[in-house]
């Protein structure tokens, strides 16, 4: 392996990897801090648009449930 060449291919394979690595542990962070982890998705995501459809879900249902103190 003293051809550098090889190590150029190496270096280019590691930093691949870490980048993918690097992808996957974002993706799983943001999804334990209860972001949504399809944000930075550049097509169409279904995971983002159930949750985006829940969150409207929940936001008209807790308009309608407030309630009245007194009475």
């Amino acid at each position: 392996m003293s051809d550098w060449q090889q190590w150029v291919v190496i270096a280019l394979l590691l930093l691949c990897l870490a980048r993918i690595g690097w992808g996957i542990y974002a993706f799983f962070r943001r999804a334990r801090n209860k972001e949504n982890p399809c944000n930075s998705c550049v097509s169409g995501c279904e995971l983002k648009h159930l949750l985006d459809e829940k969150r409207e879900k929940c936001k008209t249902e807790q308009k309608g449930t407030k309630k009245k103190c007194c009475g």
